[in-house]
């Protein structure tokens, strides 16, 4: 199976997301150069318990790093557009590509 795992390029993956949990939302920007997060950092922040400030593709996912580069969650591929992960207190996030 994992040879049917394909790594995504940063630049396949980069561009405008939106991070749910329950009913809020995070405008986040996947940015190719460098692999930076942009958008609104600070909700995120709140809800990962640590400040994204990078994030890589991953062939199952993305994982989002902070600025030591180590990871603070990994989003899981559930399909073209959606990943979904878990924050440190357990509740579940979803990053989804906005139209």
């Amino acid at each position: 199976m994992a040879s049917s795992l394909v790594l995504p390029t940063a630049a396949q993956l980069a561009g405008h997301w939106q991070l749910h949990q329950q009913d809020q939302v995070c405008a986040l920007d996947l940015l190719e150069q460098a692999n930076a997060l942009g958008g609104d950092v600070a909700c995120a922040e709140q809800w990962l318990g640590d400040k994204p400030q990078t994030w890589s593709p991953t062939p199952d996912g993305i994982w989002l790093m902070n600025a030591e580069g180590t990871g603070i969650t990994h989003l899981n591929r559930q399909k073209e557009g959606e990943y979904k992960g878990r924050t440190p207190s357990g509740r579940e996030v979803v990053l989804q590509r906005t139209p």
